[in-house]
């Protein structure tokens, strides 16, 4: 695969041959997938209309099944359908590098799976989060090109010395709760600093990476679409892989709040679900809201006081 300079963390990550060997599934492995497959078909047969349409159709075109954990060779067959491929992980991905993976149409898949303990909620992105929750949405094509977007206006944003604070201390608070013996006061400690870096965040101006990182959390890990009403439906790959938040939204224990001028102001944690989450009426209010996120901010200091045609817009490359 040849690739651009600007993504010359990926073309040197693509160089190690780790990003396509399968891991050794071990019996607790099989044990966690087939529990969180069949306890999630339950819910997409009871709950068919509460999921985000193109998603179940995107579960069947990559022939999900409870007794067997699919291998990469596998995925990347159906990715190649949509001009996509998936590459494997170890442990949380540099953000600008999962940045050029998705601007690239390549989707980074955790090695691991969650614990058995960990079946309703993994406080760290994994294998069952990546496949059950990313790549069904991947058949959509509205979906790819808002990730690829998105990903493509990430890597422009700079990130502030509190931006780095911020992913320093989530990764060190979701290393926490990975570890094999939980330490329930350091648990507790480290929520706490990470806590206080979000009170900071929020005492000023959000930095151009964090808006760009919350839309990310919101939209993408967490995204609702509904009407204030009886329509509701889960578009959000956190949610979808996750029985456990899965069932605090259809009892309705999660708050609900406006997408629109509330989502972007708002951290996140990943290591616990989620108490409020940022619904919109229809999928296209992600991209408009994208599309106001620095704009003035990432134009040339001499585009600044004009308004930017079209092709000032950082480009896509051809297929999403």
């Amino acid at each position: 695969m040849s690739l651009a300079k600007e993504f010359q963390s990926l073309a040197n990550f693509l160089k190690d041959d780790a990003a396509y060997a399968e891991p050794v599934r071990t019996a607790e492995d099989k044990e966690v997938w087939s529990r969180i497959v069949r306890h999630l078909e339950m819910l997409w047969k009871t709950d068919e209309k509460r999921f985000f349409i193109d998603y179940l159709s995107g579960l069947e075109r990559l022939k999900i099944s409870a007794s067997r954990i699919p291998v990469l060779s596998d995925i990347n067959q159906m990715l190649s359908q949509i001009g996509w491929s998936a590459v494997y992980v170890d442990g949380m991905v540099d953000d600008h590098l999962y940045h050029e993976m998705q601007a690239a149409r390549i989707f980074p898949v955790a090695r691991r799976l969650r614990r058995l303990r960990d079946l309703d909620h993994s406080a760290a992105p994994d294998f069952v989060h990546d496949v059950l929750g990313h790549l069904p949405m991947l058949f959509t094509a509205h979906y790819r090109f808002l990730v690829r977007e998105w990903a493509q206006r990430a890597m422009a944003a700079p990130r502030e010395a509190l931006d780095a604070e911020i992913s320093k201390a989530l990764a060190a608070l979701i290393a926490e709760h990975e570890s094999g013996v939980i330490d329930p006061a350091m648990i507790d400690k480290k929520t706490d600093e990470l806590r206080d870096l979000h009170r900071r965040a929020r005492s000023g101006t959000p930095s151009l990476a964090a808006r760009f990182a919350r839309f990310y959390a919101w939209a993408i890990e967490f995204g609702i679409i509904t009407d204030g009403k009886d329509r509701l439906q889960i578009s959000g790959s956190a949610s979808l892989s996750s029985p456990g938040e899965l069932r605090k939204i259809f009892n309705g224990e999660t708050q609900l709040v406006s997408f629109v001028n509330n989502a972007l102001d708002t951290p996140i944690d990943y290591t616990t679900p989620q108490n409020t989450m940022f619904f919109v009426s229809q999928f296209s209010e992600y991209r408009s809201v994208l599309r106001s996120v620095g704009k003035d901010e990432l134009m040339h200091p001499h585009q600044q006081n004009r308004k930017t045609p079209r092709s000032r817009m950082p480009d896509i490359p051809a297929g999403i």
